[in-house]
């Protein structure tokens, strides 16, 4: 059911992702898939859960940062190879054994960069909401026009912003061309590097 849930979300979105399609593919009733799993929501958790598996875990000799790294290079790799996966992701919480492997590796690191507990609770959830809607974004924009090539579609944003009035809008004016290049790669590491950079700060302080 999982394995048929993961096709579906992959060719054609997570909205495509239903009892009823799954037991389709499946060949068999509807209710038969809801004997093994109660509703949607348990099948997608579950879904989410397997791609959760995917994610390859650092060896636990690494420094705290460079798992925290090595941990969102994972998931955007995973978040890339899966359509929707991202959009899954959001608000979800990992209840199943491959996701809560994942948070236990990222509390460990992120006990171990020297903040408070409280601290180490809260910057889980950054560190888990900057990736997923990072990559969620990755996937749906910026593409002007319903096009697919995404850089024409930031080169016409680019032209756009330029051509702005620089009296009314002088920082758009002036950061059209930085808003709208430097790469993804850049911009996800230049994220997580603020990211551990503030950790280090705030540990520092304690």
């Amino acid at each position: 059911i999982v394995e048929v849930a993961l096709g579906l979300l992959d060719e054609e979105g997570i909205d495509a992702v239903t009892m009823r399609a799954v037991a389709e593919r499946l060949n068999v009733t509807t209710p038969t898939v809801y004997w093994h799993v109660v509703s949607k929501e348990s099948m997608l958790d579950r879904v989410f859960d397997r791609l959760c598996g995917e994610v390859e875990l650092p060896a636990g000799t690494q420094s705290w940062d460079n798992r925290l790294r090595e941990v969102a290079q994972g998931m955007r790799a995973v978040f890339a190879a899966h359509n929707d996966a991202a959009r899954l992701a959001i608000g979800r919480f990992p209840m199943g054994p491959k996701g809560l492997a994942v948070t236990e590796v990222v509390l460990a690191a992120l006990r171990e960069s020297g903040v408070t507990d409280d601290e180490v609770a809260f910057s889980a959830f950054g560190f888990f909401s900057y990736i997923v809607v990072f990559c969620h974004q990755e996937k749906i924009a910026p593409l002007a026009g319903g096009g697919s090539d995404r850089t024409e579609a930031l080169a016409q944003i680019r032209s756009y912003l330029k051509q702005l009035p620089a009296a009314q809008f002088p920082q758009l004016n002036y950061y059209a061309q930085s808003l709208t290049s430097g790469g993804l790669d850049r911009r996800f590491a230049f994220g997580l590097d603020q990211f551990i950079g503030g950790l280090k700060s705030v540990s520092s302080k304690g």
